[in-house]
């Protein structure tokens, strides 16, 4: 590998996504993506579909993810995905849905245990923190935002108190290395976030695209420039780019991955809807380290290889366990990955 990686991507529907994601990947240039598993978004189909991604093409990476249908021991199941061979672990628990579904907290002692195996074992997170500061506030959030339920008034846990617990966290767990997704929403707050990364030195950040991001940073493109070559080394290039894709969906994939790859490249003014903002012309050695190095030092130099026995048997214990109370779908993917686990060479030719 030697070009784009891409930290942030998705699968969503059937055991097919994965192709599909295989696709989108390849037509935006990328040489590797790291798929993110969501099981805390109630899809326990998440890990069987990071494991299919890894199988698809072994230069891929994937983190797992924690389900919450019943309790169970999270430090035992982080050992187990990686020691089947996923890279490292993804969590959404704290986007502001599901910190309300759940009431899990970033820095909820049931997670210690988990987090300290991971700072012994040097696994990587890759953690979802907060929403748009918006989307609190009744009479400035987007109406696409709106209408995709994500407006958070009564009920919801607050942006300041999610904020205050997963930085909580990165101070429990020094040792922890942690990437926070969406550069933790705070493009609008450069000097926040700088105390913020130097406050918590073991503290990642993705530039994966928000719809305030990019404008945010080209209004203040001087700042944010700085910004970016001080903190040059800890920084991940992500994209959210996702599978299945179709219609509009495409057009505006389109439209952020030529934003994100042209983003950092260039001070040219690069068109965003109906607006246009402007590049921030890296230093060609720092946009190396954000497109790619970055990367391969946050999660590893090479992908880990799927021990296939040992993901047929985690694959096989789910498929077993009525605890899952697996949908249909779910079960589906299950038995999928773990038939091409068993039996197959490679997944290119079901999923």
């Amino acid at each position: 590998m030697s070009g784009w990686i891409d930290a942030h991507v998705h699968a969503f529907g059937g055991a097919n996504a994965l192709a599909a994601l295989q696709v989108i990947e390849q037509r935006f240039g990328y040489d590797s993506a790291n798929f993110l598993s969501v099981e805390g978004m109630d899809d326990a189909a998440q890990n069987a579909l990071a494991i299919g991604w890894k199988l698809l093409d072994p230069d891929h990476y994937a983190f797992g993810g924690l389900h919450h249908r019943f309790a169970y021991d999270y430090a035992a199941e982080v050992d187990t995905l990686y020691a089947i061979g996923l890279d490292g672990m993804k969590m959404i628990e704290n986007k502001p849905t599901e910190r309300k579904k759940w009431n899990i907290a970033q820095d909820d002692p049931s997670l210690d245990a988990m987090y300290t195996a991971a700072e012994e074992r040097g696994i990587p997170f890759l953690v979802h923190v907060n929403d748009p500061k918006n989307f609190w506030v009744a009479d400035a959030i987007p109406d696409w935002a709106r209408n995709a339920g994500y407006f958070y008034g009564d009920g919801y846990v607050s942006y300041e108190q999610i904020l205050r617990e997963s930085l909580s966290m990165c101070k429990r767990h020094p040792k922890l290395r942690v990437c926070f997704a969406h550069f933790l929403f705070l493009s609008d707050d450069h000097d926040r976030l700088r105390r913020i990364m130097d406050a918590h030195p073991n503290l990642w950040l993705d530039v994966t695209a928000g719809t305030e991001m990019y404008p945010n940073f080209s209004a203040d493109r001087k700042s944010w420039r700085r910004f970016f070559i001080d903190y040059a080394d800890r920084i991940l290039y992500g994209t959210d780019n996702c599978a299945p894709m179709e219609g509009e969906d495409v057009r505006i994939a389109e439209v952020l991955n030529n934003l994100e790859r042209n983003f950092f490249q260039s001070a040219d003014p690069i068109p965003l809807w109906d607006d246009t903002v402007h590049g921030l012309d890296l230093p060609s050695d720092v946009f190396k380290r954000i497109t790619r190095n970055n990367f391969l030092r946050f999660a590893g130099a090479r992908p880990r290889p799927i021990d296939r026995k040992a993901a047929a048997a985690y694959l096989s214990n789910r498929l077993d366990d009525p605890r899952f109370r697996l949908k249909d779908r779910e079960r589906e993917i299950l038995a999928i990955i773990r038939k091409e686990c068993l039996h197959g060479d490679n997944v290119s030719s079901i999923l």
